[in-house]
């Protein structure tokens, strides 16, 4: 069993007072102004979810933590006395032990569901003012109790006596307004104190559960289990497991962005989550739909809608989240992506705009090889700048003969060639390529079996 010694030190949320947490707790008041601070699992998780836990500064959830971890056995608050790991272990279910040295209550619990499956079994040494109340009533910090002092007011000389319930009190002498000043303040209200608690936790658990959770044959109730795990590559692993319940892979995705990707992995992925995932807006799980040839007809309609109201005139939403980078990026992914219709095709070229004929020969390229290309957006894309987009317009199958005739004129010899070997080039178009300049275009042509070869032996030998 590995013991894992650990001070944690955040701040308030509304007046950057220091907010010691000496307990893994929900939620927490600030001892100064009393403001309750939320703690929930995913906080949690982030500061002590890693898989070695070490000293370091988190962000996370908009607040700055400072912790403290060593590998280190308990220990008694009070007098520091240690406190064998067995015997913590045996007086779990009572709550408590009393130290061996001073005869203190050391304060023993069970974790909360996401720690227990992680591997943590026991915290010890936590502070019991901090933990939840019963009823889940709020806990609130104590404030540290002040004697009242001696002080003069600064106007008339008069005793004041003051408790540090306000930081101006008013002089009953010269009814004054007196400003305790921050010495004393500070005298009345120290800083709270961070206090060292423990983590017990079985060795290898989080290495065994990433392979319960890759495991083909784990099961959906494992899974779905797992799925509480704090580390990030077994709730990957579960959310791409094939066995893993919609449900679960829908609060994966909905409770943690960050598994979008790989809720999208999942070979058997419910048809019923592909609209929910494309709902969330954000453009790099649309992207990753987008690019999915497992995506459904209708969701890749939806993911083109989503782009084509961020191009909007009115749109009306974050810049940031969605910028014209993401936009380019999501419809490059449409036109990569072999599933994609030929109407959301049709779209994605519209959405492009101009940039159709531009220098993003990637773009026209993709398109142009895309197996539904409708014939009006390859004719479109035969007047493209890129003579790799151009070529595959003459390569591709559904390309009408009138677009095949004009890029037989093409400046590119291999856009040429590409058009001599088409099977629907008409057999005048392939005449007059059979007498090209270019030796690789005549050949293409008069090995094409649409090649008017009846005419040429007729030339040859007459009659």
């Amino acid at each position: 069993m590995r013991s894992i010694a650990v001070r944690i030190l955040s701040w308030c949320n509304r007046c950057g007072g220091a907010l010691p947490l000496n307990a893994l707790a929900p939620r927490l008041a600030c001892p100064a102004c009393g403001e309750p601070n939320a703690l929930g699992d995913e906080f949690w998780a982030a500061v002590l979810g890693d898989a070695e836990l070490s000293s370091s500064t988190i962000f996370t959830a908009g607040r700055q933590v400072e912790l403290e971890a060593e590998t280190a056995p308990p220990a008694c608050h009070a007098c520091r006395a240690a406190i064998p790991v067995e015997a913590a272990l045996a007086g779990a279910d009572a709550g408590s032990l009393a130290c061996g040295g001073c005869g203190a209550r050391v304060p023993l619990r069970t974790p909360p569901r996401a720690f227990a499956i992680s591997g943590f079994r026991l915290l010890v040494g936590e502070d019991e003012m901090q933990l939840p109340a019963p009823g889940g009533a709020e806990v609130v910090a104590p404030r540290a109790a002040a004697r009242p002092v001696a002080f003069n007011c600064p106007s008339c000389g008069g005793v004041l006596r003051v408790d540090g319930s306000a930081r101006v009190v008013t002089c009953e002498y010269c009814s004054g307004a007196a400003y305790l000043p921050d010495d004393l303040w500070h005298v009345l209200h120290p800083a709270p104190a961070t206090r060292t608690w423990y983590l017990l936790r079985e060795p290898g658990s989080r290495r065994w559960a990433r392979h319960v959770a890759e495991d083909p044959a784990t099961a959906p109730e494992r899974l779905d289990e797992l799925a509480h795990h704090l580390d990030g590559e077994v709730r990957a692993a579960v959310a791409r497991h094939p066995r893993t319940p919609e449900a679960t892979l829908r609060r994966l995705a909905a409770t943690d962005e960050s598994l979008a990707a790989d809720v999208l992995d999942n070979p058997s992925l419910p048809a019923a989550l592909w609209p929910d995932l494309a709902e969330t807006g954000r453009s790099w799980i649309l992207e990753r739909i987008a690019g999915s040839p497992q995506a459904p007809p209708a969701v890749l309609r939806t993911v083109a809608a989503r782009v084509a109201d961020r191009l909007s005139d009115d749109f009306a939403g974050d810049e940031d989240d969605f910028g014209a980078s993401d936009v380019d990026g999501v419809l490059e992914a449409l036109a990569g992506n072999r599933a994609t219709p030929s109407d959301v095709l049709a779209e994605v070229a519209r959405l492009n705009g101009e940039r159709v004929r531009s220098e993003r020969g990637d773009f026209d390229e993709a398109l142009a090889r895309h197996p539904a290309a409708p014939p009006a957006l390859l004719a479109q894309l035969a007047a493209s700048a890129d003579d790799s987009a151009r070529e595959a317009v003459a390569a591709h199958a559904a390309t009408p003969p009138e677009t095949l005739e004009a890029l037989a004129a093409d400046a590119e010899w291999s856009v040429r060639e590409a058009v001599a070997a088409h099977a629907g080039t008409r057999p005048e178009t392939l005449k007059r390529l059979g007498a090209d300049e270019d030796s690789s275009v005549r050949d293409a042509a008069r090995a094409n079996p649409g090649y008017p070869r009846f005419s040429l032996l007729k030339k040859l030998f007459g009659g």
